[in-house]
């Protein structure tokens, strides 16, 4: 067993199954945001604060989704450059960054085209698809209609979705440069006094 665990050649992942993968990983948060939302309906409805905990609960849920399939890739990545001689594809965090929200920049166009006017009001379904954000929105305004969001919602939403993007991107340089942020962060060494 161990003979084979020291033999066991790692695979370059097919570019096409990671992006799959990154676009199943942000399926799958939509629909434990879905999940979510429903069940904390009642909830969402008594109080603004109560909508901002909901809203980062399912920000969280996506946003460490994105981290975790972004994390893997880089580690697989990082292992077969050092041990299996594979060259860097140094465009890879820009390529994953956009093709794992791909979805939601797909429908974020539709969004702006919705705002401009150019195809009808689907905001509401534009909402379903994108559960996560629902509780953002619904904490500026409970209308599903394109009309009654501003400039600044929809920069806001913007931003959510950009958001996405830039936490596959960071994630996967950090953790190819073994830049381990949790113990910079949470696990500081203290200083030794002078």
């Amino acid at each position: 067993m161990r003979g084979y665990v020291l033999f066991k050649m790692k695979k370059k992942e097919n570019f096409i199954a990671r992006c799959l993968k990154g676009i199943g990983y942000s399926i799958v948060s939509e629909i434990m945001c879905l999940i979510i939302c429903v069940m904390l309906l009642h909830i969402m409805q008594v109080s603004v604060f109560l909508k901002a905990i909901i809203a980062i609960c399912t920000l969280l849920v996506t946003l460490g989704l994105m981290f975790n399939w972004s994390h893997y890739a880089a580690k697989n990545d990082k292992d077969l450059v050092k041990f299996h001689g594979m060259e860097y594809d140094r465009f890879m965090p820009i390529k994953m960054a956009l093709i794992g929200p791909g979805l939601s920049y797909i429908m974020l166009i539709g969004l702006y085209l919705m705002k401009a006017g150019v195809i009808g009001d689907y905001f509401n379904f534009y909402l379903l698809l994108n559960m996560w954000m629902t509780p953002f929105v619904d904490m500026f305004t409970s209308s599903r209609v394109i009309a009654d969001i501003n400039a600044w919602g929809i920069i806001g939403i913007t931003f959510l979705v950009v958001l996405q993007s830039a936490t596959v991107f960071v994630t996967y340089l950090l953790t190819y440069r073994d830049v381990d942020v949790y113990k910079i962060v949470f696990l500081k060494k203290d200083k030794p006094s002078k």
